[in-house]
């Protein structure tokens, strides 16, 4: 006779780095992503950019090319997003003007 594990210890069974994974999403701390799913559509980052965020099918927001934007406009996104979910990464050029400044500013969002 087979009895199934409760859900709870079959929860518990699943490896620590893999629930990590998932929990934390695909996606490196380096990168900038935006957790697309949760964005309520407020116009806020294309306002920012509208070259370096689009809108999808489902009008919500996702990064549509990194380069025509720059960290500080991320950076700026991340910060006036209403519901968090710009993670602006790490920048693309080490040489962009107030850069220290903006890596406190983007911690909070990695």
């Amino acid at each position: 006779l087979f009895v199934p594990e409760p859900a709870s210890e079959a929860a518990s069974t699943v490896p620590e780095p893999v629930a990590a994974a998932t929990a934390a999403g695909a996606h490196s701390r380096d990168e900038a992503w935006i957790d697309t799913p949760r964005c309520p559509s407020c116009n806020e980052c294309q306002l920012i950019n509208d070259r370096l965020f689009g809108y999808d099918e489902r009008k919500q927001a996702f990064i549509k090319d990194l380069t025509a934007g720059t960290y500080r406009q991320l950076v700026d996104a991340a910060e006036s997003c209403q519901v968090a979910i710009i993670h602006p990464g790490k920048p693309r050029d080490p040489n962009e003007p107030g850069l220290e400044e903006l890596l406190a500013r983007a911690e909070p969002f990695r």
